[in-house]
């Protein structure tokens, strides 16, 4: 589900937007530009900051073929303006077909769901590797 070259351990960044432009960057053959200004105008709506030190920035894109997935596993934290005002540690940015409306609320719906759990994002916390976290996301529910 999140191929191991669209997970970053170890961002640099301390604010939100910078983080956003790390994760966004290491996307493949997307333009990073409109990929940041789709998700920071989604941002504006409303944090993604899910809680328990997670955020899920998403958007549907034009022209885009498929679902895209990144994670970015931030050990300080940042502050993302979660719901719970707690600093964000595990990001999961979604991207989807901007004709693809079931898709992606069902993908933010399993991303959700597993990432509620405090077993998922321990592990994902501990993980040595990226290898490791991806291999996390293939075998969730």
């Amino acid at each position: 589900m999140i191929p191991v070259e669209q997970i970053l351990l170890n961002p640099t960044s301390h604010s939100k937007r910078a983080l956003l432009t790390e994760v966004v960057g290491i996307l493949p053959a997307l333009d990073p530009d409109p990929v940041l200004a789709l998700i920071m105008a989604r941002e504006r709506l409303g944090s993604t900051g899910i809680g328990h030190g997670v955020a899920i920035p998403h958007s549907r894109m034009p022209d885009l073929a498929h679902p895209v997935i990144a994670l970015a596993r931030h050990v300080e934290g940042v502050d993302f303006d979660a719901i719970d005002n707690r600093l964000v540690h595990i990001v999961v940015l979604l991207l989807v077909p901007d004709d693809d409306s079931s898709s992606h609320l069902e993908l933010l719906a399993k991303l959700a769901r597993n990432l509620q759990k405090t077993s998922f994002r321990q592990a994902i916390m501990s993980a040595p590797d990226a290898e490791t976290i991806s291999q996390l996301f293939q075998d969730f529910d």
